[in-house]
């Protein structure tokens, strides 16, 4: 980055503030995620010279020449391809003339390509064509030596969970939970109910667990994942939203063998994971589920239901629930999820073995990650709930 700075400056002689200032600011942040470089959009929050503004209209000539050179010369330098700037994921989407609704597929709206070809701004249908994900530019990266792929363009990617993929390589509960699967020839299985590009369910995999089973509604979400997991050697079994009853690969994943398919994404609302897990049971094609990812914030309450129903309740098992807490509240609202959670496990016990054995699974907070800062006074918290195994009388 210093290099292209400096040979930047060198030709074009710009020595004036504003100039400088921003320099100075694209030197400071920015991060490369394999070929594609990311500035900081605070880089560009403050005033720039009038010539150089180009860089930020949404035209074909981006960039004034000025800066077209400048990011010619990062991408050399740094031997990058791509590079944009983009913000935190907006909670909600802009529509015309002043409506808005949730952002519930965690699109990068505030996304800015600047430099190389990202692909066309727009779908040719929806949901997306094979012909739309093979159009879009996609990178990959390399965390934990686990590969991630995404489209940048349609699909976020948070640096910020890093630590939490790293915890779960290593986590007691679920190198046991691989441990008893293999001791008793069943192995063991996890469902993550938000999995985006990947981000947990390929830990869990690295981690030994056999297979994954994942919901996303955002089809470029579930195509990054189908590429991720082809790059880290994993079968992988796509199903697309269907009305009735699983078809196809997924009907016959009882009839393979344990070392084919390690990751099977349903690109449909996680309600209806429950039945999909009941369906794959009966066909044979899951070892018994141990651990749940509830990963949306600012709250995953809505799957907590779900998770405690695909949870096996022959065998203890865990929830890992993503929440957003008040700094000073967050002892006081990690235990008010786990008794929530203590009240639907009673409702699932009750419901599939009678009234008089509700309680007979206890629910317990074993850990509380506070994962990375959210807001001023709001952390991103992941809850480590354990929920024991159901005995009957």
């Amino acid at each position: 980055m210093d290099r292209a700075i400096a040979k930047w400056t060198a030709v074009h002689k710009r020595c004036d503030p504003e100039t400088l200032a921003f320099l100075r600011r694209i030197q400071r942040s920015y991060v490369v995620y394999g070929d594609m470089l990311l500035l900081s959009p605070s880089a560009y929050a403050t005033a720039m010279p009038a010539e150089l503004q180009g860089s930020r209209q949404p035209k074909d000539d981006w960039a004034s020449a000025e800066m077209n050179h400048l990011y010619t010369l990062i991408a050399r330098e740094m031997k990058i391809t791509h590079i944009a700037t983009t913000r935190p994921i907006p909670p909600s989407q802009r529509h015309e003339p002043n409506g808005t609704s949730d952002n519930i597929l965690r699109a990068p709206l505030d996304f800015t390509p600047l430099y190389g070809d990202f692909g066309p701004a727009t779908c040719a249908a929806n949901p997306p064509t094979a012909e739309d994900f093979s159009a879009a530019y996609w990178v990959t990266a390399k965390q934990n030596h686990i590969y991630q792929t995404w489209s940048p363009r349609w699909t976020m990617f948070s640096r910020g969970n890093i630590t939490e993929k790293t915890r779960l390589l290593s986590l007691p509960s679920v190198l046991s939970a691989v441990a008893d699967g293999e001791e008793e020839g069943k192995a063991c299985a996890a469902v993550d109910l938000y999995v985006g590009i990947g981000y947990f369910a390929f830990s869990y995999l690295k981690a030994g667990v056999e297979v994954v089973v994942g919901w996303d509604l955002n089809a470029w979400s579930v195509e990054g994942a189908r590429k991720g997991a082809g790059a880290n050697g994993w079968e992988v079994v796509v199903v697309e939203h269907e009305a009735g009853e699983m078809t196809g690969d997924v009907g016959q994943l009882g009839e393979r063998s344990g070392e084919d398919a390690r990751l099977v994404l349903f690109n449909e609302d996680n309600t209806r994971a429950g039945n999909r897990i009941e369906q794959m049971r009966a066909y044979g094609a899951l070892p018994p589920v141990r651990h749940v990812n509830c990963g949306l914030l600012p709250t995953s309450a809505g799957s907590w239901g779900t998770a405690v129903d695909v949870l096996d309740e022959g065998y203890d098992g865990w929830l890992h629930v993503h929440e957003n807490f008040a700094v000073v509240d967050i002892a006081q609202k990690a235990d008010e999820v786990r008794g929530k959670i203590q009240g639907l496990a009673d409702e699932t016990t009750a419901r599939r073995h009678g009234p008089d054995n509700a309680g007979r699974r206890l629910v317990k907070l074993d850990f509380v990650n506070r994962l990375k800062s959210y807001a001023p006074g709001v952390m991103h918290c992941v809850l480590d709930i354990s929920i024991s195994k159901y005995l009957p009388r």
